[in-house]
């Protein structure tokens, strides 16, 4: 019982190491140089009740680590949606994609009442007045790059799984505005998540709405840039939001096909985003035919 209170209760973030050992999180501590997909998943699972019972401690590490677990987790339902909806099972897909909006809500959440420490203001980040919220941005220092991140990940994420509904997408301005400040602030927070961000923005939409696939390119040559051509999220970003809205068959196929020929250690201690990247490309390989027009692949084999 004394143990049980020990570690629930944190008096010091001094004290931070013992207790992530102590309480059975040490795994998740070192769960970026895990490259077994179904260990950094199961990790995940039994420690994000944990993680939420000591944010309520109000430390804003731990606030911000629940965050991110939340959002972690998510990708792993989202893959599942997308595996789901290749098979035509739409009931599973619909399940799927209503578990990771719930968890990327938690996310979110969690990320905003740790940017509120900072800026009360980001207690109604999605209600307040968009000059506001700007104002608030700005305000923040660099010791808010994570959460202010992990706020605007959660977010974009959330909301591009409810394309559909107006009122979700009408805050993709907030999210817009909230990495842009994490680019101002630090670009290289989060292997360059920010620029991954754009090259979404403008890689996922069609011209007449905003999107630019010559801008997303630029953005993914930073991610490589900032990370020495290491972190293989870039050359997947590469096919999926500069080749396909190109329909560029043969850019596509040479990046992916490039991350599933790299060594697993390429970028020594991120075995666990090699290994969900590698993964994700040999999904999306495996739709070329489905993703590309038949005879676009007939002229490129001539």
């Amino acid at each position: 019982m004394i143990y049980k209170k020990f570690c629930f209760h944190i008096f010091s973030l001094l004290l931070l190491p013992i207790f992530l050992g102590g309480c059975g999180l040490a795994k998740l501590a070192r769960i970026q140089s895990e490259s077994d997909l179904a260990v950094v998943e199961t990790t995940l699972v039994k420690n994000i009740k944990t993680l939420e019972r000591l944010a309520k401690t109000g430390n804003t590490g731990l606030i911000v680590k629940t965050a991110r677990a939340h959002s972690s987790y998510s990708g792993f339902i989202e893959d599942k949606m997308e595996d789901a909806e290749i098979a035509g099972d739409m009931e599973t897909a619909e399940e799927m994609r209503a578990r990771a909006i719930d968890r990327y809500k938690r996310s979110e959440a969690y990320a905003f009442k740790a940017l509120a420490k900072s800026n009360k203001t980001f207690n109604e980040a999605r209600t307040v007045d968009l000059d506001v919220f700007e104002k608030a941005l700005q305000k923040l220092k660099k010791k808010d790059v994570e959460p202010l991140f992990w706020a605007a990940y959660a977010m974009g994420r959330g909301i591009s799984l409810q394309k559909d509904d107006p009122m979700q997408v009408i805050d993709l301005a907030r999210v817009e505005l909230m990495m842009r400040r994490v680019l101002e602030l630090d670009e290289t927070f989060y292997y360059g998540g920010a620029h991954l961000f754009y090259a979404v923005y403008y890689g996922d939409r069609s011209v007449s709405i905003g999107g630019d696939p010559e801008k997303a390119k630029e953005h993914i040559a930073h991610v490589d840039r900032i990370n020495d051509g290491k972190f293989l999220m870039s050359k997947f970003y590469l096919a999926r939001y500069y080749a396909y809205p190109k329909q560029d068959l043969k850019l596509y196929t040479r990046a992916l096909q490039e991350v599933l020929d790299a060594p697993s250690d390429i970028y020594p201690g991120e075995e666990a985003a090699t290994s969900l990247t590698k993964s994700r490309a040999k999904r999306w390989l495996a739709q070329a035919d489905v993703l590309f027009d038949p005879e676009l692949e007939e002229e490129e084999t001539k």
